[in-house]
């Protein structure tokens, strides 16, 4: 299969990332496999950089583009990048950027790639993740998109919790109930028809882009164990929390209010708003913030009544008490069993 050229040269939805000098593709290994192009935004994240890399650049896929789109960082991510110059697969712009979702569009841009995917600077792949993604989506010519299974590690890099991918729709995406991130690969042409992330999403831009995404082909679920996932301290996963609220409850409404929508998912404004409420109320419960806890149970009762994601509240409180992590076990046991559900069904 033949490298392609630049997405923003080819896909009128990408006109406005257009560029004047172009990067020609890396050598095909194998002509039979599509060139997967990787990007990876960065600002700041020199002392984590490094392991993301290798992990990409050390998959044993044969056609490979990676860019690293960095916002001019002040750390040591200019002297990691470099380390890997000899890498022709490795490409990289460091320049000031307008956020996250700028930095991936810029990247995605340039792709000259069948399949596309991103993957944060914090993040990692696991060996053959790259591979077996791209089975997956050779072997189910209707899907847009597929995705897997994310291990949670910390700041030193130690596993936590595995999270399986769930069963995918547009309710369940609503509901928060996504596909992690770095375990997403999509077809060029599902990005070339969706167009670049929004600027205005700096939390939740995946959550935003698979609802998008996923109005136009669907995603197919993996049992691979794809990525890591890292929280810590400086993440906006972790620190930042209350913008993401704001930014799913945004998608939410948009979202049901498209009066082109199916009258079902229209109607179902009420149960997801619930049901992401629900969602705040726990991870405010973690956070030992009560009384925005019981905001957020209030209103997510007066949505829509007892909801099923409020059985995890008590064991995030108890958590509290006893760090034993009863919460994201509680979480990724459901998701295992929902996957199993969906595989016998």
């Amino acid at each position: 299969m033949d490298a392609l050229p630049p997405l923003a040269h080819t896909a009128p939805r990408w006109a406005a990332y257009a560029f004047d000098q172009e990067t020609p593709p890396p050598p095909l290994r194998d002509p039979a496999l599509p060139l997967v192009s990787i990007v990876t935004p960065s600002l700041n994240q020199g002392r984590y950089l490094g392991a993301t890399i290798r992990s990409v650049l050390g998959q044993d896929y044969s056609n490979l583009e990676y860019w690293v789109i960095d916002g001019g960082s002040s750390d040591e991510t200019r002297a990691v990048l470099q380390g890997f110059a000899g890498d022709g697969r490795l490409r990289w712009l460091s320049e000031p950027d307008r956020g996250q979702s700028d930095a991936i569009n810029k990247g995605w841009a340039r792709a000259h790639g069948q399949i596309l995917a991103w993957l944060n600077a914090d993040d990692t792949y696991f060996p053959g993740a790259i591979a077996a993604q791209v089975a997956a989506l050779l072997a189910d010519p209707q899907a847009g998109a597929v995705y897997g299974d994310a291990w949670y590690i910390d700041a030193a890099g130690r596993l936590l919790t595995r999270i399986a991918g769930r069963p995918f729709s547009p309710a369940a995406v609503l509901r928060l109930e996504i596909p992690v991130q770095p375990t997403v690969f999509l077809r060029r042409e599902l990005v070339a028809s969706v167009g670049p992330l929004r600027l205005e999403r700096r939390y939740s831009m995946d959550s935003d882009y698979w609802a998008r995404a996923i109005r136009l082909a669907p995603f197919r679920q993996t049992s691979n164990l794809v990525a890591t996932y890292r929280l810590h301290g400086g993440s906006k996963t972790v620190a930042e929390g209350p913008g993401f609220y704001r930014e799913w409850l945004a998608i939410a409404e948009d979202y049901v209010a498209d009066p082109t929508l199916v009258p079902a998912l229209r109607a179902s404004r009420a149960p997801v708003l619930a049901d992401i409420y629900a969602a705040m109320a726990n991870l405010e419960a973690q956070g030992g913030r009560l009384a925005n806890a019981v905001r957020y149970l209030v209103y997510s009762w007066t949505l829509a009544g007892p909801r099923l994601r409020l059985l995890k509240l008590p064991l995030a409180l108890l958590d509290r008490v006893a760090p034993l992590g009863l919460a994201p076990r509680a979480t990724a046991l459901w998701g295992r069993l929902r996957r199993g559900v969906a595989q016998r069904a």
